[in-house]
Order: structure tokens, then sequence, then C-alpha cells
């Protein structure tokens, strides 16, 4: 309970006949026209479980100042739940302003209200740092990742991989390249030290720098959403792939000394790492460490679109629905097995 109103909760537990304050994202706005002329304001906000609307019609005192209300940010609402037979679940805005970090002491947390890496972006960054400074041992390498991450650091613990194919949800970005990054470790050193009379040697740094920064462009192709991520026009007519070596380039100029061949290489394989010109690739993998890096991206992207369809598919059916993604396939869900007594479902270091 408040100090002087209502009870906090989230906003998925709001039931009917309710007034309660709620932390909620705003989604979208939706502009309409009553069967008398009359202009009328739809907004739907949600939090990671459930997403609800607001009719706000022209004598709504909330009418005017929603055109302020901005999509994609989070707000402080008291709101009263009322069940309506033909829509379900809606809400009544009593008060609304946007949510601060004061707000924290009354439960507001930003990633509670949208479909997010169920690891938190703190973690994934300070995962990410452990990887990369036990395996890039190049200085200038290090510095040039270190630099690029801190220098993004906000965008990048909410932007998603992509707009709805992969990792398509806030913070998947980080949580692919994370995941790609210990996938890297993993192939860089089993390869190299198989292939150990390869004169240069495989560049495990590279491979790992590489993945870290294969898909920075995207901070710069898409915009934030917490529902879908919108493309900017610069990510329209360039895409991110350009845009990445383009940042990577700009962040190398400002290292002394920062070596033309590493550059290089580093280059390449953000250009090639989609694999193949038909998937957009500007170019083919034509080193070793570029050929990994597209190869770790395919099957990272491509796992993640199929568990998470399996996860989200809640029916009977033996199979899941079509993956667009992948060549419109339904996979197979299997026999559920009981779940382990101590799987906490997150994955180490």
């Amino acid at each position: 309970m408040t100090a002087n109103g209502p009870v906090v909760i989230k906003l998925s537990d709001l039931v009917d006949g309710q007034e309660a304050v709620c932390f909620a994202a705003l989604v979208k706005k939706t502009r309409g026209m009553t069967k008398a002329n009359q202009p009328f304001l739809k907004c739907l906000f949600r939090d990671k479980r459930v997403e609800l609307e607001s009719a706000l019609w022209n004598d709504s005192r909330f009418f005017r100042e929603a055109d302020s209300w901005v999509e994609g940010q989070p707000y402080r609402l008291q709101v009263h739940g009322r069940h309506d037979i033909r829509y379900g679940m809606q809400i009544d805005i009593v008060s609304i302003r946007p949510a601060t970090a004061e707000d924290v002491r009354d439960g507001y947390d930003f990633f509670d209200l949208v479909p997010s890496s169920k690891i938190p972006p703190e973690e994934l960054l300070k995962r990410l740092r452990v990887l990369i400074n036990r395996s890039i041992d190049h200085p200038a390498l290090l510095t040039l990742v270190e630099n690029l991450l801190d220098e993004h650091v906000t965008l990048l613990s909410r932007m998603p991989a992509a707009q709805n194919i992969h990792h398509s949800y806030t913070a998947g970005l980080l949580e692919h390249v994370w995941s790609m990054a210990r996938i890297a470790v993993f192939v860089g050193e089993h390869y190299g030290k198989y292939y150990a009379e390869l004169n240069p040697p495989v560049n495990r740094g590279l491979i790992v720098a590489a993945t870290v920064l294969h898909d920075i462009g995207k901070l710069r192709e898409l915009e934030y959403h917490p529902v879908e991520a919108k493309y900017t026009t610069e990510g329209h007519l360039i895409g991110h792939i350009l845009m990445g070596r383009d940042m990577v380039r700009e962040a190398a100029r400002k290292i002394e000394g920062f070596p033309a061949e590493l550059l290089l290489q580093l280059e390449h394989a953000i250009l090639a790492h989609h694999g193949k010109r038909e998937f957009g690739s500007p170019v083919l993998p034509q080193t070793l460490e570029a050929l990994i890096v597209s190869y770790i991206d395919e099957m990272d992207a491509k796992v993640n679109m199929v568990a998470c369809k399996r996860i989200d598919s809640q029916d009977d059916e033996i199979f899941t629905e079509r993956i667009f993604g992948l060549d419109n396939r339904r996979f197979y869900k299997g026999l559920r097995a009981e779940p382990s007594i101590d799987d906490s479902g997150d994955p180490p270091i």
C-alpha cells in the first residue's frame, strides 16, 4: 500500500473493479472516429505478461494530453480495471505520468514490462566482459571492443537482435552476442589446438571480437520499441552490416597504432557474417575466422527461433507452428520430460 493511495500491483494482476497503481509500457496509440464522427484514441499498455487497452474519448481529460505520451516509454498509472463482455479486460486511467528512477522503490522495473531476455542485461554485460577479457589477447583489439560496448551500453541493453525473426525481444541483441561469444571461445580453442600447424594460427581473439561486434550496426539500423523494433531511414537505405563496419572503423581510428591487417580481417568478418549473398552478405567469408563467425551466427539465430517457438507453444499439437525464418518448417516438440529439480534455467558463464 502506498502512503496516501491505492495499492501498487503488476498490471497483469489487476482484476475487474479494482483501482490500483501499475507500471506499464505504452505499446501503441491508435486514433479513430466514432459513428457520431467524434475522435477517440485507443492506448495499449503492457507489462511482460499482459496487454490492456484504455479508450480515451474526446471528452476525456487525458485526450489532448495523450499527444505527448511516447510509444515505448514506461509510465506510472493509477487505473481502474473494468471487464467488458465484448472486449475483455480494459483500464480506465485515473492518473498517469512517466515512470522515473524514484519509482524503483515501489517495484518499478522496466524489464518487467516488456518481453526480454531471461538473463538481466547487466548480468549479460558482466558475463560478456569476462569472456572478452579472457579471450582477446591483443590489447588494441580488446580496447576496440570495450570502447564500443561502453559507448553503446544503454541501447545495447535494450535492443532486440531483429525486428521479428530471432531474439526479437528486449536485450535480445545482447543475449545473442553473449551466446555467440561463448560458442566462439569454445570453437576458437578447439580448432586452434586441432590445427596447431596452421601459420598464422586460428585467431581466437578475432573470432570472439567479430561475434561481439558483428551486429553492432543494428544499434543504428533499428529504433528500439518494446514490442517490435522500427527500422530507421538509414537502416532501410544502408543496413546494419555496412553501418557496423563503419562504426568499427570509426572506433579503430581513435586507437593509436591499430594494426591495419587486424582491422581488415575484423571488417571482413563483419561484412561476411551473413554467409551468403542471398542472405544479404556483401561478401562471402574468405578467411577461416569469418567462416566460423558466419556459422556461429546462423546456428545461434536458428536455435533461438526453434527454442522460442517451442517454449511459447502451449497447445497439445505435436509440432510447432511454421517458422518463417526456417523455410516455414514445423518442428517436432518431442515427449515432455519432468523438469530437473536444480535447473535454474540460467546458463553459466
